[in-house]
């Protein structure tokens, strides 16, 4: 089960501005530098202990983690550090799948993968984030500051910038449920009981005491 989900307006408008200043003082390195052996990947990306780097990846965390949709959609545990990554023309990431382990300690497991717009589609052509769903393709290209939240698991792919830069901050988050369609259930289940007569006081406690009940028993502890 493959759930794509757009989040809007991750970044407000102060988010927004104070990406744009920092985005400047990005020292970008190849992006190979953490996959070498790699013959897709032709990015670039701001090494982890960049200054500018981790200001912005604090802006992203802190307005991912107070986005209500990433809390239902993604049940989220744990967040890796969020990484900017620019790709200038002829710059490519060819399909592929996120890898499943992140080497941190202890190891954190990549259920689900975000990628934050940073700048506006207007600004290049090509670098459509595009998600192979068997013989279908969805491509994306959002609004600076929405977010994409796609399975880990999901075949994918930056399309070629052919005109302008293409910007954006890429992370992943290990979720409190590791299995997908158990995940999607109980995001049925929160919209379920948010469109329930608020009168109706004892199908509330039900629908929540079965989202509840459902999370103890599903969550990977």
């Amino acid at each position: 089960m493959t759930m794509i989900r757009l989040l809007p307006n991750v970044l407000n408008a102060a988010d927004l501005q104070a990406v744009r200043e920092l985005l400047p003082q990005v020292g970008f390195a190849d992006g190979r530098a953490t996959n070498p052996d790699s013959r897709i990947k032709q990015n670039l990306q701001a090494p982890q202990e960049d200054p500018a780097n981790q200001r912005i990846a604090q802006i992203a965390r802190d307005a991912l983690v107070r986005h209500p949709d990433l809390r239902t959609y993604a049940q989220p545990r744990n967040m890796a550090r969020t990484t900017v990554v620019r790709y200038e023309p002829g710059m490519t990431y060819g399909w592929h799948v996120d890898e499943a382990l992140f080497p941190s300690t202890p190891p954190m497991r990549s259920d689900l993968s975000c990628t934050i717009f940073l700048n506006p589609p207007g600004d290049y052509d090509g670098g459509e984030l595009t998600m192979q769903l068997g013989e279908q393709e969805l491509a994306y290209k959002l609004e600076p500051g929405s977010a994409l939240l796609y399975p880990s698991t999901t075949i994918h792919r930056v399309a070629p910038v052919t005109r302008g830069v293409r910007i954006a901050a890429i992370t992943w988050l290990q979720s409190w449920i590791a299995d997908a369609q158990q995940r999607e259930l109980l995001v049925q289940l929160a919209e379920a009981r948010a469109r329930t007569n608020l009168n109706d006081e004892r199908l509330q406690v039900l629908l929540e005491s079965l989202r509840t009940n459902l999370f103890r028993m599903w969550a990977d502890t």
